[in-house]
């Protein structure tokens, strides 16, 4: 017996519209629930998301009015047989990250050792696909709600399950299963995720949720539901070299009046990778990074605008085939250079060819890559650059990219502690578990207002107690969203590149 239109009306008046739920991806979301363990109950008819007691105690005496039956999340059904109508009620609160950080001290030294030595390292997508798809969500995730307070994109989906790492996990297995269709909202969901690897970190059931997310999106793109905006993308990018189109690459050279080198030679011991976001979106930290170059006479090079993409929208987005040819068009313009080193300001681009090349479509890159803080940490070990004073206090912020993913945590702190006077604050959710600002994975571009939304947490509940100055990071996505999330909520910190900050401490920069 199915719910009555009328029902569905006035839990929609009692709770919000967007907090009744009744499409198949929701209702598969929540179907690893207690509820299931009573073999008679085949199926739900909705779930309803609660914030208060009084919600609940009004669904409940609407159930009496109406005789449907509730279902409480967390707890069996009642063993008797009934026709009637079920609905879940959704009363869990999604914990705030610091407060559930207290809750897991228990397992911390055991999780410690797992995210040292398996968190960055290659796994193969077919066996992500397995333990992820078929053989997970196991019995004990049941009771756990760890990735899902991890999720970034959680809160701005009101903490419904369906659109929370768990239920993501839920729909990818049903997919896999053939017992859940593609819809227009299972591509949102899927999409909707900034693949930042905090829910994978701290998973103490190891499963591979970054890895599940994009051989999931390149199953949806092979099957002709790739979403519009990365389709245009990646024909720009195959085009003109960048995912703007002609206009963005126009724009690439844009820093170079900054700098005092401007004339390049076709071959150089270093290419400056600048990447397209640098380039184009926060150009003052390619002028930086060159000048930082200048000043302990590296001899390197750029492409300018003929450098175009990495491709890292491609392979986050499903579009491996469109990656693949990008990065071999890539892999022989770099070579023309000679270079025999790669250093890059952007950390998805550094992402890209350290680990997605070889990971996803077999290719490795034909000399080493280094970021630029990692560079920059060895020339200043080398004794070849010298700082004056910076008077500030500072925070960084650990993209995703840079951190989780290729485990480079220290090279951007080691370089800021060099820097005389400069007063270094720690945020008490940093390195491996550090929040995400929701740029990534192609979120910013998909849904701007849920990556803004995580850029808007990270800046108000981690950032600010701290009355730091100024916040670095080491990434333009991460860059830009946290500037453009600030500037939009009247947050008064700036927010830059660590380069930048290191060319203003430098002594005798020459321009």
């Amino acid at each position: 017996m199915s719910v009555r239109t009328e029902t569905i009306n006035s839990l929609q008046e009692i709770v919000g519209e967007a907090n009744v739920l009744t499409d198949i991806n929701d209702l598969y979301a929540y179907s690893f629930e207690r509820i299931y363990r009573a073999r008679w109950i085949r199926k739900i008819d909705a779930v309803v998301k609660t914030e208060s007691l009084k919600e609940i105690r009004a669904v409940k005496r609407l159930a009496d009015e109406e005789g449907f039956i509730v279902a409480q999340r967390g707890k069996t059904a009642d063993s008797e047989r009934t026709s009637k109508p079920i609905i879940v009620l959704d009363d869990s609160e999604t914990l705030r990250l610091k407060k559930f950080e207290k809750t897991i001290k228990t397992f911390a030294d055991d999780i410690k050792e797992f995210r040292e030595t398996e968190n960055g390292t290659l796994r193969k997508l077919a066996i992500a696909q397995k333990l992820s798809f078929l053989d997970k969500p196991t019995a004990k995730c049941e009771e756990c709600n760890s990735c899902s307070s991890y999720c970034t994109v959680a809160s701005s989906f009101n903490g419904i399950e369906t659109w929370s790492a768990k239920g993501r996990l839920l729909l990818m297995r049903g997919m896999t299963r053939g017992e859940l269709p593609i819809s227009p909202k299972t591509v949102e969901i899927l999409y909707t995720c900034s693949n930042c690897g905090l829910c994978f970190a701290e998973c103490l059931q190891h499963t591979e949720f970054p890895e599940a997310i994009r051989a999931t999106r390149r199953q949806l793109t092979l099957q002709g539901h790739t979403p519009q905006i990365f389709k245009v993308a990646a024909e720009n990018i195959l085009k003109a070299g960048d995912p703007g189109g002609p206009s963005s690459r126009k724009r690439r050279l844009s820093w170079l009046g900054m700098v005092s080198k401007q004339r390049f030679e076709k071959t150089a011991d270093v290419l400056y990778w600048v990447g397209c976001t640098v380039a184009t979106r926060t150009s003052k930290t390619a002028k930086a990074t060159a000048n930082i170059l200048n000043c302990a006479e590296v001899n390197f090079t750029v492409l300018g605008e003929k450098e175009g993409c990495c491709g890292y929208v491609l392979l986050a987005s499903g579009l491996w085939d469109e990656a693949k040819k990008n990065a071999k068009k890539l892999i022989e313009k770099v070579g023309k250079t000679r270079a025999q080193l790669i250093v890059t300001s952007c950390a998805g681009c550094y992402y890209t060819f350290t680990k997605l090349f070889p990971e996803i479509i077999d290719v490795e890159m034909p000399c080493d890559v280094l970021h630029t803080s990692q560079f920059i940490e060895e020339l200043i070990g080398e004794g070849r650059l010298d700082f004056g004073s910076f008077n500030e206090k500072v925070t960084y912020h650990d993209p995703c990219s840079l951190g989780r993913h290729t485990n480079v945590y220290d090279s951007p702190r080691n370089v800021l502690s060099e820097i005389p006077n400069l007063q270094f604050v720690e945020m008490s959710l940093s390195k491996s578990r550090s929040r995400c600002c929701g740029g990534g994975g192609g979120l910013w571009s998909y849904d701007n207002r849920v990556s803004m939304n995580s850029a808007f947490d990270r800046l108000a509940k981690d950032v600010v107690p701290l009355r730091v100055n100024v916040l670095a990071t080491a990434c333009p996505t991460c860059q830009m969203n946290l500037r453009y999330s600030s500037t939009r909520n009247s947050i008064p910190i700036e927010v830059c590149d660590f380069a930048e900050i290191v060319e203003t401490a430098m002594v005798n920069v020459h321009y």
